[in-house]
């Protein structure tokens, strides 16, 4: 079997037909999920882009790798970025005769060993942090370059040549989308097109102003319809090269995105809106579901039925051991890692409960260490290295009666017995993996 990993940048759960969102145009989103497994409950384990780029490679969590916040290209990490004694799933899949292939956004490391070619990666076409929409400077196999077109299109091609290059090979190829990250309204015109007509749904929030929220939202609504469209192309070139059948999809998104929801606007580090502006950009630290839920979706041909549903809570720690034992290569040998082979949940369609964690240590615009177990219905995130009291800083929620997370019940007494076991189970976690905010 072959294996595709694809992963947005900044694609919310909710922005998707599968998910229930009537309004976006997401076809072959929605056709994949009908194909394969959805997974209603998945989390980052970090709600910024490298952070949860380094769990999903290395199935750990970020403080075990290395990586806290999202890298920014400047002297501070120069000589930061995922460990390199990390050992990646591509790495893995290479010393099993895989040949392995990366596009897209790394945002990784800059240092020369940290480079996809060092990391198991036979082939990359990418970029490290940002990326212009429209004819970007890329990294082709070590040689910059500038490629003319629009990124979603340019990494399609990319990506068909090596679909087309390696249809023989038992091969895995990522591709890490710059869509739907902003500036959303620069997607060709078709895409802008597709949804001029929609009248989105959005946040009421006092102090912020609905008409800007509504033009912002239709606009990531044109930068998914360009991710969408150029996921379908990757799927129907998979389809036309008749390897199909023997070819594993996975879509994982990185994090969420904070349009309004809770008077916020960005990923795990957002700003205030205030009228049609907002304020401060980066610097409030959050682990709502808004930043920290994903979209997830599995295809595996010839294994599993059509159009599961898994509401189990999962991590994006989990691509790393499930694609593993997927193709057959033994994990006994590979440590540390902390992410669950989930293709016991997948066979069997089981539901149980099961505790899931993620962590955000902001460090570019602001202080904070953030930690969050989900079990069940109930969610709590904790802070750590204040002063204040817990009652004070943390949060509580029950997802199943406050699924917006608009009611905080860390002070309600007749939670104490639920909040000792979240917390029982977060300080487990902690310590098992050393986590330094301890």
């Amino acid at each position: 079997m072959n294996v595709i990993v694809i992963v947005p940048d900044d694609h919310s759960r909710r922005a998707m037909g599968a998910y229930g969102d009537k309004l976006v145009l997401t076809p072959n989103f929605d056709q994949l999920a009908e194909d394969g497994i959805l997974f209603t409950n998945a989390y980052a384990a970090a709600p910024v882009c490298s952070p949860s780029r380094a769990a999903l490679l290395s199935g750990q969590y970020p403080s075990q790798v290395g990586v806290h916040d999202f890298l920014m290209l400047n002297e501070k990490y120069k000589d930061r970025g995922l460990n390199t004694s990390a050992l990646i799933y591509p790495q893995v899949l290479k010393q099993n005769g895989y040949v392995t292939g990366m596009i897209g956004k790394w945002h990784l490391g800059t240092a020369p060993e940290r480079h996809p070619l060092k990391r198991g990666f036979d082939y990359f076409v990418g970029y490290e942090q940002d990326l212009a929409p429209y004819n970007p400077i890329l990294d082709v196999n070590g040689v910059t370059q500038e490629i003319k077109g629009h990124t979603s299109d340019i990494f399609v091609k990319y990506a068909k040549e090596f679909l087309n290059d390696n249809k023989d090979n038992q091969f895995s190829l990522n591709i890490s989308f710059r869509e739907p990250q902003r500036p959303w309204d620069q997607v060709p015109k078709q895409d802008l097109d597709a949804v001029s007509h929609i009248d989105p749904i959005v946040p009421e929030r006092d102090g912020v102003d609905t008409e800007w929220l509504k033009k912002m939202t239709r606009n990531n609504y044109a930068a998914i319809h360009a991710l969408d469209r150029a996921v379908g192309e990757v799927v129907a070139e998979v389809e036309r090269l008749g390897i199909a059948d023997k070819t594993i999809i996975f879509y994982v998104g990185d994090h969420g995105m904070l349009i309004g929801h809770h008077g916020y606007f960005g990923r795990g580090a957002v700003g205030v809106i205030a009228g049609d502006e907002v304020v401060g950009s980066e610097n409030i630290a959050n682990l709502y579901d808004e930043a920290i839920k994903i979209p997830m979706i599995i295809k595996w041909p010839g294994v599993v039925k059509e159009n599961i549903v898994i509401n189990t809570s999962v991590s994006n720690t989990d691509v790393y051991p499930t694609i593993l034992s997927m193709l057959d290569i033994n994990l006994s040998g590979i440590n540390n890692l902390v992410g669950q082979d989930l293709t016991s949940f997948i066979k069997s369609e089981n539901d149980d409960d099961r505790a899931v964690f993620a962590e955000y240590n902001m460090e570019n615009f602001g202080n904070a260490k953030l930690r969050m177990v989900r079990l069940g219905d109930y969610k709590l995130i904790k802070r750590f290295g204040l002063n204040a009291k817990s009652e004070l800083v943390d949060e509580l929620y029950n997802l199943a009666t406050d699924p917006d997370e608009e009611q905080n019940l860390i002070a309600d007494g007749s939670s104490a017995q639920i909040i000792k076991r979240l917390e029982d189970l977060l300080y487990q976690h902690m310590k098992e993996i050393n986590d330094p905010a301890l």
